[in-house]
């Protein structure tokens, strides 16, 4: 009863919201290799080895969390390039960043 109740149900949800997460993560940074390499959420069909990308973050100010702040603003800031040097999935590529480019997870690459 248990499981035709609750866990059939629970997992066709968590498969549905698994499919829908990569699409929100696209071009996100999702896990640091090194200083200067990284996996990216760039799929196969979006990035080819060679392909050059261009690395942000979000720069947010203003607004508090509490007051649902119409007055916070937020900002694309651009913090270097790298190239995509392999695919690893249909989710995922390597992407290595030019020399000082600074990144963490979380920061995100737009093809140019």
């Amino acid at each position: 009863m248990f499981l035709r109740k609750v866990f059939i149900p629970m997992s066709a949800l968590t498969l549905a919201l698994a499919g829908c997460s990569h699409g929100l993560m696209r071009g996100s940074v999702a896990m640091k290799v090194s200083d200067t390499e990284a996996h990216v959420c760039l799929d196969d069909t979006e990035a080819k080895v060679g392909d050059r990308v261009t690395l942000f973050k979000s720069k947010c100010s203003g607004g508090g969390s509490k007051g649902g702040g119409s007055g916070r603003s937020c900002e694309k800031v651009q913090l270097g390039q790298g190239t995509v040097t392999e695919i690893l999935s249909h989710h995922y590529s390597v992407v290595k960043f030019d020399a000082g480019v600074p990144f963490d997870e979380g920061t995100f690459v737009e093809k140019r």
